[in-house]
């Protein structure tokens, strides 16, 4: 009943989306790096900074900061608050006409729990987002204001260990399936935005650093009738530092 409880929101996730009409595809590669900075036994300052390019790798599609500030109530709860940025070029099939930015403030609740040897992670996060306006009436297009839009998230996550090595590192793996819903009005009309699907192998290099190579496809609802699929190629680099250690 445990493993039903986490993974049933999984497949419903991904049995919605594969309803949904994939009419374009593109296919990419996104680099990220993350850190985690320890500075106490509960507090923890975060950092995701990310390119994503299309094509495969021949053209930049966006890049995207995310710091937060991160509070561990327990060993299986964690709440955080942070800020994002993300600059969108014009490029790919859905692209914008010129380069948009968008602003987003957001919180989350991240809630751990383990089955046998495999660790589940429950994370959901409200946004408030903050997304630059082109006005297509003249030309060359411009950016018109800025537009207010929120939306939530719910992402499943699964890490563990795929096997052990001669020298007794692991190979590791971990698999994620996260829904977005936006709001048009407050926190009303809800309607589906994003599916994102992600599977991953590792390898610990040090201690405190991993890299991680996987697959992703994404999918958006660009506008009503209209998604996209994307294919990705995902590398990943994470590297940890704990500054609460006294000398």
């Amino acid at each position: 009943m445990k493993k039903l409880f986490f993974v049933l929101p999984l497949l419903i996730a991904i049995q919605n989306t594969n309803a949904q009409t994939e009419v374009l595809k593109e296919t990419g590669s996104w680099f990220t790096f993350t850190n985690k900075v320890k500075l106490s036994d509960k507090l923890y300052f975060g950092n995701v900074s990310q390119m994503r390019r299309i094509d495969f790798a021949d053209n930049i599609k966006a890049i995207f900061i995310k710091p937060s500030l991160n509070y561990k109530i327990s060993s299986n709860v964690t709440v955080g608050l942070g800020y994002a940025f993300f600059r969108g070029y014009p490029n790919g099939v859905t692209h914008a006409s010129i380069t948009k930015d968008e602003t987003r403030f957001w919180q989350h609740i991240t809630l751990k729990s383990s089955v046998g040897k495999t660790s589940f992670f429950n994370r959901f996060v409200f946004e408030s987002r903050f997304k630059d306006v082109i006005n297509t009436e003249v030309t060359p297009n411009v950016i018109d204001g800025t537009a207010y839009a929120q939306r939530f998230r719910y992402r499943l996550l699964a890490a563990f260990n795929l096997f052990k090595l001669k020298n007794n590192n692991y190979i590791l793996g971990k698999v994620s399936n996260e829904l977005r819903i936006k709001f048009k009005t407050g926190l009303s009309q809800p309607d589906f935005d994003q599916n994102n699907l992600y599977a991953y192998i590792g390898y610990k290099l040090v201690d405190n650093s991993k890299v991680w190579i996987g697959y992703g496809r994404n999918y958006f609802k660009k506008s009503e009738g209209k998604y996209l699929s994307e294919d990705i190629l995902h590398v990943a680099l994470s590297y940890d530092f704990d500054i609460s250690k006294k000398k």
